[in-house]
């Protein structure tokens, strides 16, 4: 009988331990920066909800932030989990601007910049405030807590909760608990130097881990009356471990962090520090063995966690409350849809509120998804006219929504930096300047100089009609100087210096991400200076004048390594009048190019490529096409062949098994003629390639080897973007 009653009273007392939990002393979690380290936080939530162990409030730093919030709002540790496993943090991170989402208007000029500086008003390069613009985190983070737009006060949430920033005005620490939920937890894990400190109401937040890593107090503020402390941040590192610059940046604002997180441990009750030795802070790549660490750390420590919660249950039985709230509110995470009745643009400079909206097309009194309104932003910001771009819910009455966008400008004056080195043309230094409606309301104008194994002076002003539809005017302004080599037998025979200027202008008009069409005039001057010559000599000087049109098409994934989507160009001029001609010409030059994906890694392309002079062109071969090299038939050297006539045929395929490698293989035809091509039979020669690219940060790298049918192996290596900027607006 004793032992039965002895098991009653144990049953019972468990059943007052547990009602006393519910009622009793109020819990909180407290979860600490450490940028990828954080996510063992979701491996340590996962213990503590099997031991049954739930927060009445959350309070976080940065990445804890972020994972607090998830919590906050009534997601399990799995389901966030499964929402940081999904994501490509990494793409995150980059602010580059999909190819295939420009609008066919900005498609008219090749990729081009190692380096890009915005001027300021005195024509200054403004050096990045950070590595990061952060435009693509904006929106993700949107994406998933548009939803919270409805609360004005994070105590509205399912689970109270509270986050911290750091004024980078002040250095003192800012508590957000009440706002837009995405704008605090934004500012909270502003990250210094790597990701962009973030504005709000005109203060600049950067990382809460900077002022208070660990909030534990804030907890207690907020009614807590235990706080459960999860450490994920990295310890300082040791001489040996200081050898970058992203080392010695982590040290620094590690020491920070150490200081105030120290200061702050006596608010912890029970402090949670899973094993992250073996991993750091940018880990982004390895998320499900951080959140395992997190997990068996925890349960190696077990019977603390237990003895910690048979304590706090004890403690909760002798000073229950009355007052205690159920911790699930009238909130639904799985909103989705507003109507929006208004909409409001803050940050403008130069543009006009209307024209915001033009580039977003999202309208007031109507009614969008999130999807919808991450659309529109993020089209506004393929137009390059906005350094970021994100959107804002403001819950208004009757469930409507004011919409709050939030844009920063590009400056109207940039400067890029282009070093190329090719096997052909050498190294080649190079600047662009661009003014984006800066002489004009809607023009562009593109500055290049080049020196070393090109010489060049070009100059593009377009000035444009409309966005997405309309109509432009074109001026080309160019000179360059290079050196001709002629061939014969596949050997040089001929060097001449080739010194030529001139101009085009046209009118055109554009079609979305459809086509571009142009219609324009042409004059240019030659004058050759022959080196070396086992030919006749050539005109000293030569004047072509004439017209023509030209039409393009691209909807590429990358101008440099493509795997899907199409390309078409063409352009057919005529020089036909001797009196502003010193010969006669007209020649057609078309490619067409596609790439269809076979699966996520790989993907098969082809091309043809072809043209001819509509006459026979001059016999010294001056204005003959050349048809070798990258960019042409890889079996010869860019100038090794040169006819009226050809045709090339490509037919390849690409692997991509990560983001930044690309190789590829396949074969080319070509045949070539100085008479007529078409209609007549022509031997076809062949050649097989292979090549392997890296899509560097700063500069593409490409190394393509090719075997012609003579067995000669010609090799083509180029870094940087070593294209021609301007090859639709030339003749």
């Amino acid at each position: 009988m004793t032992g039965i009653n002895a098991r009653i009273s144990i049953i019972v007392l468990i059943l007052i331990s547990f009602c006393s939990f519910l009622s009793g002393k109020k819990l909180g979690y407290a979860f600490s920066g450490g940028g990828a380290r954080g996510f063992a936080h979701i491996g340590v939530l996962k213990v503590l909800e099997e031991e049954g162990i739930k927060p009445d409030y959350i309070a976080g730093s940065s990445i804890g932030a972020i994972i607090g919030a998830f919590y906050a709002m009534g997601y399990s540790a799995a389901e966030i989990e499964d929402i940081c496993l999904s994501l490509d943090w990494e793409f995150l991170a980059k602010d580059v601007h999909s190819r295939e989402d420009l609008y066919i208007g900005q498609k008219r000029w090749a990729p081009y910049g190692n380096a890009v500086f915005e001027l300021n008003d005195k024509w200054v390069p403004r050096l990045p405030s950070s590595v990061y613009m952060g435009n693509r985190i904006n929106l993700e983070m949107f994406k998933f807590f548009a939803s919270a737009s409805r609360v004005s006060s994070f105590d509205d949430l399912p689970i109270p909760f509270a986050c911290n920033a750091t004024n980078l005005l002040t250095g003192e620490a800012k508590t957000f608990r009440s706002g837009s939920l995405m704008q605090a937890l934004r500012a909270s894990m502003s990250i210094p130097s790597l990701v962009k400190p973030f504005e709000i109401d005109e203060n600049v937040y950067i990382d809460g881990g900077v002022s208070q890593n660990l909030p534990g107090d804030l907890l207690h503020e907020m009614g807590a009356d235990t706080v459960i402390g999860l450490k994920v941040n990295s310890t300082l590192r040791t001489s040996d471990n200081l050898n970058n610059l992203i080392e010695v940046l982590d040290q620094t604002i590690n020491i920070g962090i150490t200081r105030n997180l120290n200061d702050r441990l006596e608010c912890i009750d029970l402090l949670i520090e899973p094993e992250l030795n073996s991993h750091s802070a940018t880990d982004f790549r390895d998320i499900r063995a951080i959140i395992a660490a997190g997990e068996k750390s925890t349960r190696d420590n077990i019977a603390v966690i237990r003895a910690f919660k048979a304590k706090m249950l004890l403690e909760s039985h002798d000073s229950a409350k009355e007052d205690s709230k159920p911790l699930q509110k009238d909130f639904n995470r799985y909103l989705d849809t507003f109507h929006i009745e208004s909409i409001q643009v803050h940050g403008k400079q130069f543009l006009s509120k209307a024209k915001v909206e033009e580039y977003t097309d999202l309208h007031s009194n109507r009614e969008y998804t999130t999807s919808e309104i991450i659309t529109g932003c993020q089209k506004a910001w393929n137009s390059q006219a906005f350094n970021t771009i994100y959107p804002v819910l403001e819950y208004s009455s009757s469930n409507n929504y004011i919409l709050h966008l939030h844009i920063k400008e590009r400056e109207r004056k940039q400067a890029a930096i282009n070093n190329t080195y090719n096997s052909e043309d050498k190294l080649c230094a190079g600047a662009v300047l661009l003014l984006n409606n800066y002489l004009l309301k809607n023009s562009k104008l593109l500055v290049e100089v080049k020196l070393g194994g090109k010489n060049e002076l070009n100059l593009d002003y377009v000035k444009n009609y409309g966005e997405e539809w309309g109509a432009y005017y074109r001026i080309f302004p160019y000179i360059n100087d290079k050196t001709i080599y002629n061939y014969k037998d596949h050997h040089k025979t001929n060097s001449v210096n080739s010194l030529e200027w001139g101009m085009t202008s046209g009118l055109g008009f554009f079609a979305k991400d459809l086509v571009i069409g142009e219609i324009f005039l042409f004059s240019s001057q030659t004058r050759l200076d022959e080196e070396i010559s086992e030919t006749p000599s050539l005109p000293r000087h030569n004047i072509v004048s004439g017209f023509g049109v030209k039409g393009y098409h691209e909807s590429l994934d990358s101008y440099i390594f493509p795997t899907k989507g199409s390309r078409i160009m063409a352009k057919f001029n005529f020089a036909r009048s001797v009196s502003i001609s010193d010969y006669i010409f007209s020649n057609l030059q078309m490619k067409s190019e596609l790439y269809l994906p076979l699966s996520k890694c790989f993907s098969v392309g082809g091309s043809i490529d072809y043209g001819t002079h509509f006459n026979e062109a001059d016999d010294k071969g001056y204005d003959h096409f050349v048809i070798g090299g990258a960019d042409g038939f890889m079996g010869y050297s860019r100038n090794e062949v040169s006819a009226s006539h050809y045709q090339i045929t490509s037919l390849g395929l690409t692997s991509t098994p990560c983001k930044r490698w690309v190789f590829h293989a396949g074969i080319q035809g070509l045949r070539f003629s100085e008479s007529e091509l078409w209609g007549v039979e022509k031997n076809w020669e062949y050649c097989g390639f292979a090549g392997i690219g890296y899509a560097s940060a700063i500069m593409p790298v490409r190394l393509n080897l090719a075997v012609n049918e003579a067995g000669k192996i010609n090799s083509l290596f180029s870094v940087g973007y070593d294209f021609d900027i301007f090859k639709f607006s030339r003749r």
